[in-house]
């Protein structure tokens, strides 16, 4: 085996730091495809610079709370946010609610910016459809999966056995699920490949793995792309309303919300409840409370 890097001394969960580098790797790729992108196809846009030298900017929430974004497109003119980008690697399905959960807040900060006009999450690992459904039906985000935690293995199993030799072992990815095999050992691999540049570029590999998008089958760089194109696309000159979200606000606490796609119905939904106690009382009771 190659010889041990001193970078390992300090580390406490092996585990956890192989994780968090394939995340930040991931991360990096994405970034660099999307800011190169940005300056060659939309050069009236640019990406926010990063804090400190970290890909991370902050934008306030409705409630005045920052959150830390991975990337913002802004409008060079005006330095006003267009649009949000967030990428994440997923480990295991015991994850998903608390980075499921980060990426839904994009939809509270798009609400104080009536700038942004498009949401995206660019993910690999594994990720299930039904997450995916989630984000579109409660948060109206794009999810681009690039990547099952499969194909990002098997980017990593002919490094590790050259790295190993006859000591290297299967990179089973339902195994790695539960728990890295020999975590020192991936970490070794995964710094040693840091260390002598090779790691993007094995990151990058996760973006070009292809799925089927309307009959053809298309990269995950492209179906970035394509959404980058989608967010920066011309405003119309006569834009209409999609849809109409009304959330009461009651004084004990509940909230009553519908939504609409019908101007009139939006209308006949204020006039029951608006100075009206015992509409409100009416939906807010549980039934057979008196």
């Amino acid at each position: 085996m190659a010889k041990k890097l001193r970078e390992t001394q300090d580390i406490k969960s092996p585990a956890s730091k192989f994780g968090q580098m394939i995340g930040d790797a991931f991360a990096e790729v994405v970034d660099a495809i999307i800011r190169e992108y940005i300056e060659n196809i939309h050069p009236a846009y640019e990406l926010l610079k990063a804090e400190e030298g970290k890909t991370l900017v902050k934008l306030e929430k409705v409630s005045g709370a920052k959150l830390q974004m991975d990337t913002a497109i802004i409008a060079k003119s005006s330095h006003e946010p267009v649009a949000l980008l967030e990428s994440k690697w997923l480990k295991d399905a015991r994850h998903h609610n608390d980075k499921g959960a980060w990426i839904l807040q994009l939809r509270e900060v798009k609400k104080n910016h009536a700038t942004i006009r498009g949401l995206v999450a660019v993910l690999a690992g594994y990720w299930t459809e039904g997450v995916g459904l989630v984000l579109m039906s409660d948060a109206d985000i794009k999810m681009i999966h690039v990547a099952s935690d499969e194909e990002v293995y098997s980017t990593l199993q002919q490094p590790l056995d050259a790295f190993l030799g006859r000591s290297s072992f299967e990179l089973d990815a339902k195994q790695m699920r539960e728990s890295y095999p020999r975590p020192d050992e991936l970490l070794q691999l995964i710094l040693y490949l840091q260390q002598i540049g090779k790691l993007n570029s094995i990151a990058a590999q996760w973006l070009q793995f292809e799925r089927e998008d309307e009959g053809k089958l298309v990269s995950g760089v492209e179906r970035i792309k394509r959404a980058i194109d989608e967010m920066l696309s011309p405003l119309p000159p006569n834009p209409s309303i999609r849809r109409f979200e009304i959330a009461l606000q009651i004084e004990t606490g509940n909230t009553i919300y519908e939504e609409f796609d019908d101007f009139e119905k939006a209308v006949e939904f204020l006039q029951i409840y608006f100075q009206n106690p015992q509409a409100i009382l009416s939906r807010i009771k549980p039934k057979g409370v008196k």
